[in-house]
């Protein structure tokens, strides 16, 4: 589809756009408006800084992101072959991504600020701070731990033991509620051969409680697409940093009030908007810094506002 040019950004929901608005709405403001457009030669400064800062990455969000790509290239393997990929492959994707990352963000500097879209800039080195050793030992660490728990997974175990049918890896995609699109993006959905649809999230932080939340997003959306009836759906979150699974039992009940839940959601940031049919935003001053300061230092947009 080519790029057609839009004033404002398109109207859309998710659970990760759910979660920044929670956080703080200014860093929502900037994100998801004062960003739009930033890439022209003709934006204001303050769209093109919005912009630019949006693509910075944290070592540990970039290594969340390396292990998930890991795991749909395993999945795929599994799809296309029968057989999980070597080990070290799937360690040497994941320690190359985080290197070339890391060489960019010392070397790449000035190119990463005229075209930051086109090479990658950690936010540890953006924003001037050390990398410690500590640091560098815990995502190690964090690598050697996450990679072998991808084929130790109970999801994984599954496919290869019982012949399952997968059906999506690593899929963005939506679906249509309260005239919204919603934004799923599962990393695996697979089938048993007792016709159960399993949808998996890769985890490589901690548990949360906003998990099973997310993961009904899904069900919901392999739900609407797929016309499997909830009692067919389980979802599921493996937490690849320990090891551990949690299965998630999906019903009509649970489905409802997920919904209702995005209905809520909407309705608040629509409450935030001047025009909610264009989805133009009020002015800046109407979305709030986050009460509580002491993480903004790890935000994308810290220099934006940190006088304030």
């Amino acid at each position: 589809m080519a790029y057609k040019r839009t004033k404002y950004p398109v109207w859309s929901w998710s659970s990760s756009r759910k979660s920044t608005f929670s956080e703080c709405q200014r860093k929502y403001y900037y994100n998801y408006y004062l960003s739009h457009n930033g890439w022209e030669e003709e934006a204001s400064p303050e769209s093109k800084q919005a912009y630019r800062l949006k693509q910075l990455t944290g070592l540990h969000l970039l290594l969340g992101s390396a292990v998930h790509q890991a795991a749909e290239d395993a999945c795929n393997s599994i799809k296309q072959t029968g057989k999980f990929p070597e080990k070290k492959v799937l360690l040497d994707k994941v320690r190359n991504i985080l290197n070339n990352a890391w060489k960019e963000s010392i070397n790449k500097r000035e190119e990463w600020l005229k075209k930051p879209k086109s090479y990658s800039m950690l936010h540890e080195f953006y924003y001037g701070g050390k990398v410690s050793k500590e640091i560098v030992e815990k995502i190690k660490d964090k690598i050697l731990k996450s990679v072998p728990n991808i084929v130790k997974s109970d999801s994984v175990k599954e496919i290869l033991k019982d012949e399952c049918k997968i059906r999506i890896t690593e899929n963005m995609d939506t679906f249509e509620l309260f005239d919204s699109p919603i934004y799923a993006i599962p990393d695996l959905v697979f089938e048993r051969p007792d016709g159960k649809w399993v949808v998996v999230d890769w985890k490589t932080g901690k548990e949360h409680s906003s998990h099973p939340n997310q993961i009904s997003v899904y069900c919901m959306y392999i739900r609407k697409k797929y016309g499997i009836n909830e009692e067919n759906i389980l979802g599921r979150a493996e937490y690849l940093g320990t090891g551990k699974a949690l299965d998630i039992a999906i019903s009509r009940e649970s489905l409802k009030e997920t919904e209702n839940e995005i209905k809520h959601s909407i309705d608040e940031m629509k409450e935030a908007l001047l025009d909610p049919g264009n989805n133009i935003p009020k002015e800046k001053e109407y979305y709030p810094l986050a009460k509580h300061r002491r993480f903004c230092p790890w935000c994308n947009f810290y220099e934006m506002c940190k006088t304030a």
